[in-house]
């Protein structure tokens, strides 16, 4: 009996354990950013992530018309292993179509975003706060630098 108490307390801490090191990502946002664009505060290579449900995940972006950024968002499934989640999306923005591929690494959430056949890379962190608020203060802090950007251009 001793013995059987042992080996169902070792399963159980085995268990706890395992399940604390592959912790799920549902209701988890991310803020994600290329490095060699965080000088300029680039809002096109800027992707916000949240892990909706166990298969779906949305993809929020920056797009500018008519000199303002608007929201972009899409959901999309999700695959997920030990040491990736992978997804796709497809977005259409005023007949601009563009074919996006992602694998954010779950280690130290570096996230390989290839567009169009170009590939960059974004470091992601985790968000504190709601996502949806958290992507209009960022949304926001973008149109201040688009804004600028507006004003430095000559004619």
């Amino acid at each position: 009996m001793l013995n059987f108490i042992k080996i169902f307390l070792f399963a159980s801490l085995n268990l706890f354990v395992l399940s604390e090191l592959q912790s799920k990502p549902v209701g988890k946002g991310l803020s994600c950013f290329s490095e060699e664009d965080s000088v300029n505060n680039n809002h096109e290579s800027f992707r916000g992530l949240y892990f909706e449900s166990d298969n779906s995940i949305r993809v929020v972006s920056f797009k500018s018309k008519n000199k303002s950024l608007k929201i972009i968002s899409k959901l999309t499934p999700y695959k997920i292993s030990e040491n990736f989640v992978k997804f796709k999306i497809k977005f259409i923005w005023y007949g601009d179509i563009s074919f996006e591929e992602f694998t954010l690494r779950r280690e130290d959430l570096e996230l390989n975003h290839q567009i169009n056949n170009k590939n960059r890379v974004l470091k992601c962190k985790i968000l504190d706060g709601e996502f949806m608020p958290e992507m209009i203060v960022l949304k926001n802090f973008f149109q201040v630098k688009f804004d600028d950007g507006l004003k430095s251009n000559k004619i």
